[in-house]
């Protein structure tokens, strides 16, 4: 875990590919995560990332009461991982994070296990847009591995993934 600057922001979001995300939170020990396609970058220097999330979401509030979240980049293998966090599990799994072997931030959030990439965030800025609520975050620190490939979205069904070129 380091300090996010310029070249490194780069590199973390090279590993989005406008993929799978998972935001994450941690409200009073109280984990909550969800899969989300609407994240991107704002702004360079300083780093920030925006986020859009709908205000029915336990999430939402959580974030917009902690004041940061976390951002995790999913892998190519991690199709099982991203469908969890979207609600498409086991109905039977009370908490989706059960079985998972998370590490956290400093802020306490989680990261999703063997994520390519992830960035943990501060909330700068909240603006309400009636149904959803977007949160502009500071980036505070992050990690990359270059050894992974990103699970690319290209369904609302989630019926069809596909993996970059091999590096």
């Amino acid at each position: 875990m380091s300090k996010v600057d310029g070249q490194s922001f780069k590199n973390i979001l090279a590993c989005w590919a406008a993929g799978i995300t998972v935001a994450s939170v941690n409200s009073n020990d109280d984990w909550q995560a969800i899969t989300v396609n609407s994240f991107a970058s704002v702004s360079m220097t300083p780093p920030l990332v925006c986020l859009n999330v709908a205000n029915r979401l336990d999430i939402c509030r959580y974030i917009a009461d902690e004041g940061h979240f976390a951002i995790s980049i999913l892998s190519d293998q991690q199709l099982d991982l991203g469908k969890r966090f979207a609600g498409y599990f086991d109905r039977q799994l009370e908490n989706r994070f059960d079985g998972l072997p998370c590490e956290t931030t400093a802020l306490g959030d989680p990261i999703m296990p063997d994520a390519m990439a992830w960035l943990s965030c501060t909330v700068e800025k909240e603006i309400n847009f009636g149904e959803n609520t977007m949160f502009v975050g500071k980036v505070r620190e992050g990690a990359w591995t270059d050894d992974k490939t990103p699970l690319l979205y290209h369904n609302r069904l989630w019926g069809v993934f596909q993996a970059t070129e091999e590096k």
